[in-house]
């Protein structure tokens, strides 16, 4: 077995000081699918809140390969495996569209179907030419990988575990993201001791194989689940950061469905299928942040949608108009459970339901419903306790809630007659009148 060069060449990093490449992590960084990622921020429209809050998903995917190298040394994988894993991490964000996840809400809305950017990064892997002549037969595995599915020519628990370093509640992911965020944007909410908790890193003895924590190591995972929490809390649902972010999915929905700006049928997706889909793969590599304002503002300069992005440019935000905490508030079981699961298009519906009944604008009225997660990501961090995996909440001094903390919001313009209108039309729907 040939020893691969992770050490071709080397970039400078804020967090690492040096991130290690190989030869084939170059050409893949170098493609152009890939440096389209240099123009979609992190952190979508949070920009609004921490002004520095723009760093992208280029330098995060970079950041999350140099921790997939780690985690991979620390699991004793060998060169070939350790090559498709940093490989995956390096392009498990390749499929993002315009302000990170805000674009999929676009396109599964389109599609009638839900389509994420994992789906959008294996179809961009499989398909496009350029990564197809760097990868070849490595893809496969790389797709594989990424989608959870047994990895060619590796055995079951290789596979399972291999994908638990890119995609599970203790990835390389979400160690690289809570921390960048927090550097970038200057708080200290998502620090927490990544050396401690990559040192004590191990994998389950199981037919199986999954990643779990020493025993010694259980403490440092407690400071990533509170950062995770305080990071949510502070910065990702920060209540001007929602306010730009839906301002934004407004005006796509106007721009796709009402002014035909944004072309519906190059946003059709089959995602039952790798296969097909080069219309869309080809207009979709075309989008990034700057192009998709420029593509509605340049169009209809008088549209709605145009006036609607202007407004976030010029930091001229909805203001909030109602904040509700549902599980609190709500006194009507019934009422309280509808609310708590309403979707976007039941949220929509709400808002254009609310603007029609008080004569206001849709486009200026935003219902939105806030779901900060308190527990640890989807799925139990296991910490193998005298060489038997046990969930971490049997050892947690922390007592956490299972479920999100939910707020409902309205958002709507600053004018106070409207404001207040919009606040006394949602106590009575929702019978919190007294």
């Amino acid at each position: 077995m040939s020893k691969i060069d992770f050490k071709y060449k080397s970039i400078r990093d804020p967090l690492y000081g040096f991130i290690d490449i190989s030869k084939t992590e170059q050409q893949v960084i170098d493609s152009s699918p890939f440096r389209r990622l240099l123009n979609i921020k992190q952190l979508s429209h949070a920009f609004v809140v921490y002004p520095t809050a723009i760093h992208t998903r280029f330098e995060h995917s970079l950041g999350a390969t140099h921790l997939a190298g780690k985690v991979c040394d620390q699991l004793n994988f060998d060169d070939t495996t350790k090559e498709i894993v940093r490989l995956a991490a390096l392009l498990h964000d390749v499929g993002h569209g315009p302000y990170s996840h805000l674009f999929e809400s676009v396109i599964s809305n389109v599609n009638e179907n839900k389509i994420d950017h994992e789906w959008i990064s294996m179809l961009i892997i499989s398909k496009n030419p350029e990564l197809q002549s760097i990868l070849g037969d490595k893809s496969q595995k790389i797709i594989q990988l990424l989608d959870h599915k047994p990895v060619s020519d590796w055995d079951s628990g290789l596979s399972t575990l291999a994908s638990d370093v890119i995609s599970s509640a203790l990835d390389v992911d979400k160690m690289d993201y809570l921390r960048r965020d927090s550097y970038h944007i200057g708080v200290a909410y998502g620090q927490f001791d990544l050396a401690r908790i990559i040192h004590t890193i191990t994998s389950t003895e199981t037919d199986e194989q999954r990643i779990c924590i020493q025993d010694k190591g259980k403490d440092s995972i407690e400071n990533y689940r509170l950062g995770r929490y305080l990071m949510h809390a502070q910065v990702y649902q920060h209540h001007a950061r929602l306010t730009a972010d839906q301002m934004f999915l407004r005006a796509l929905d106007l721009a796709t469905n009402e002014e035909e700006i944004i072309p519906i049928d190059k946003l059709k997706a089959d995602n039952s299928t790798l296969n097909g889909n080069d219309e869309f793969l080809e207009y979709y590599l075309k989008l990034n942040d700057k192009t998709i304002y420029d593509e509605i503002i340049n169009t209809k300069p008088d549209s709605k949608s145009a006036r609607i992005l202007k407004n976030i440019q010029k930091r001229n935000l909805l203001k909030r108009a109602c904040e509700i905490l549902p599980d609190k508030e709500i006194e009507n079981a019934i009422i309280r459970d509808q609310v708590m699961k309403m979707d976007y298009s039941k949220l929509k519906q709400f808002a254009a339901e609310m603007s029609q009944s008080l004569g206001l604008e849709y486009s200026d009225t935003i219902a939105y419903l806030s779901k900060i997660p308190v527990g640890l990501y989807d799925g139990e961090i296991l910490v193998l306790w005298k060489n038997i995996p046990r969930k971490l909440d049997d050892f947690s001094p922390i007592t956490v809630k299972n479920s999100a903390i939910e707020r409902f919001f309205v958002f709507g313009d600053s004018n106070k007659d409207n404001m207040n209108a919009i606040e006394t039309y949602v106590k009575n729907k929702f019978g919190m009148d007294n």
